[in-house]
């Protein structure tokens, strides 16, 4: 028996044990019901659009429709893969939101020590507006919120909205028919944006990153003194006025 036989063998059982035919597996792969027939009948060979979409189907792998073995780890959320959104891809995945299948095969992972949730998604950050917190490159693990109002202010976030995607740091805003946005970034402007709560599709939370870059220990450090250095001169302004009050009262009893 040769190997197209098997094929062949093996997507006639599957069509049957799912109650399927043989015109409507053929308008799922956009072919004539004639065509899937020859397929089916070892007649002619099957291209791997159609093994993919049979796969999807039926829910089994393509090795199975290929070679017939189902121990094999089937790439889907069920089996602990999270779909990657590349950095080149955020536009096309602005215009395919809800639709699993714009991710491709090669996109899904599986994080070593992460177990992840049906509603996470990893995410390619692109640009640097976010530095140093989330560098360029950084993949993002992100998590769907379905409630914006219950974002803990100062949480990072990607927000989809009607312009675009990105990543930001959200802050509450005094309206609240809107929230604020800003960048950690210094070099970038300090003003908070203000954005529609209606013109977001989508906010993901960031659950954690996976990153190639290794901030030197020199600048953590010097980082860690600034921090003390802020701490110090906000104690010596309470303490200065805490003295001033003292000696206000003072004053007004002489």
């Amino acid at each position: 028996m040769n190997h197209r036989t098997e094929i062949g063998k093996r997507i006639k059982k599957l069509r049957q044990e799912n109650n399927y035919s043989q015109t409507h597996v053929a308008s799922i792969l956009f072919i004539s019901q004639a065509a899937y027939s020859l397929i089916e009948n070892s007649q002619n060979g099957i291209v791997v659009d159609h093994i993919i979409k049979l796969s999807q189907l039926y829910g089994v792998t393509c090795d199975f429709i290929l070679r017939g073995e189902r121990n094999l780890i089937k790439v889907s959320r069920d089996s602990g893969f999270i779909p990657l959104i590349r950095a080149h891809a955020h536009a096309g995945f602005l215009s395919n939101l809800g639709n699993e299948d714009f991710f491709d095969i090669k996109d899904w992972f599986r994080i070593p020590g992460f177990d992840p949730t049906r509603d996470q998604t990893l995410f390619e950050v692109d640009g640097d507006s976010m530095s140093p917190t989330i560098f360029p490159g950084d993949v993002l693990i992100c998590q769907v919120h379905n409630h914006v109002d219950q974002v803990l202010d100062g949480s990072a976030v990607v927000i989809i909205t009607v312009e675009g995607v990105m990543v930001k740091r959200l802050r509450i805003d005094d309206n609240r028919e809107f929230v604020a946005v800003e960048n950690d970034n210094p070099e970038y402007s300090p003003e908070p944006r203000r954005l529609k709560k209606g013109d977001i599709k989508k906010i993901m939370m960031i659950r954690g990153k996976i990153s190639s870059v290794l901030v030197p220990h020199h600048e953590i450090t010097s980082k860690g003194k600034m921090r003390e250095l802020e701490e110090s001169v906000n104690m010596l302004k309470k303490e200065l006025f805490s003295m001033s009050k003292k000696l206000n009262a003072l004053t007004k009893r002489n």
